[in-house]
């Protein structure tokens, strides 16, 4: 059964009311019923997606198992690190295939963590971008985060309106009115942030963000969500609810994984063990030698609870902590963002 979304649409253009509360039936669900995955998000009916990982030092070629049918993975002999041109470009032409996919309802995707720096907002940024250039629909990547993160400085956009500014005005019916009120990336993603100043973005809650998602969500087949860290609190319940899938970014530490894979268990228990176990662990910022954490001992852990871990190699652009530009990415770090993103919708759209 598909997530169902709110009844929008009861105003014709924007008005100036205040955010209302949450409406029934919207965002808290706690769980999806059916579907592919167990509800506990344990081992049961649930497939491991085997995405490629990093080896450290020096990269065991190794072969990737191939993902389950219908993911049209192919198998190669090579590492992020070593990839044989032709099995590249093969790769490559298959995620676009991957990504190009018909969306038949609007799907919604939360990058989350447990603590800043991890990569969430590189993430959330670099996979709307390639969303946003492959598929050509208009994306919205929305600002979740309560205490005024990067969004705006790695979208590399200057708003003048944030969600607060939209919050409960109704849906206009067509974006060309929306439009005005959202900020667009050079390559075309548009952007809503939760404040213009810190003290804005703090009053950014659950009933906002409900409100602001009746008015807009209609209009983007897919909206990704920078998320704040942590998982605790009245608005990350309500995002929870909300979204088809999460991508958990962690840093590759002991520390990091261990915490992310309580952190997953932590929302299964809470009653989303179906979202978990459609959800990835991105560990970002990894190294090709001296990698603290078996990743390949990392990846299998995580079997049985969520659908795959990838790793994402450092890459200088993104270190930089500066605006995004995704042709400066490393060969490896734009291969393994768009295979991420192209299972990230796969999961999305099976929700």
């Amino acid at each position: 059964m598909r997530h169902e979304d709110p009844i929008v649409g009861r105003g014709s253009a924007l008005s100036s009311t205040q955010p209302p509360a949450p409406p029934a039936g919207y965002g808290l669900t706690p769980q999806r019923k059916g579907g592919r995955h167990s509800s506990n998000g344990r081992a049961g009916d649930t497939q491991m997606i085997r995405l490629p990982t990093i080896t450290p030092d020096p990269p065991d070629p190794g072969t990737v198992a191939p993902a389950p049918a219908g993911a049209g993975a192919v198998q190669r002999r090579s590492g992020l690190f070593r990839a044989n041109p032709k099995e590249r470009a093969q790769q490559q032409s298959l995620e676009r295939n991957r990504l190009s996919v018909q969306i038949q309802s609007p799907r919604r995707i939360a990058v989350v963590g447990l603590k800043g720096g991890v990569g969430k907002t590189t993430l959330s940024v670099l996979m709307a971008g390639i969303y946003s250039q492959v598929r050509g629909d208009p994306v919205l990547l929305l600002d979740g985060d309560p205490t005024f993160g990067s969004l705006l400085l790695r979208s590399g956009v200057a708003p003048t309106h944030s969600a607060r500014d939209l919050a409960g005005r109704g849906d206009p019916g067509d974006l060309a009115i929306l439009a005005p009120y959202l900020a667009q990336s050079a390559n075309g993603t548009w952007v809503l942030p939760s404040g213009l100043d810190p003290g804005e973005s703090a009053r950014f809650d659950e009933a906002t963000f409900v409100a602001t998602m009746d008015v807009v969500h209609r209009h983007f087949p897919i909206t990704v969500i920078d998320c704040g860290a942590g998982l605790g609190g009245g608005l990350m319940r309500q995002l929870l609810g909300a979204v088809h899938t999460l991508v958990f970014a962690t840093s590759p530490s002991v520390d990091g994984i261990t915490a992310t894979y309580a952190g997953l268990n932590w929302i299964a228990e809470r009653g989303f063990g179906a979202l978990v176990a459609n959800s990835f662990v991105a560990v970002t910022a990894v190294r090709r030698r001296g990698s603290p954490v078996d990743l390949a001992a990392a990846t299998q852990r995580f079997e049985g609870l969520c659908r795959g871990l990838l790793s994402v190699p450092d890459d200088p652009h993104l270190r930089a902590g500066a605006r995004i530009d995704q042709s400066e990415l490393r060969d490896q770090t734009r291969d393994a963002m768009t295979q991420l993103a192209a299972a990230v919708l796969e999961a999305a759209q099976g929700a």
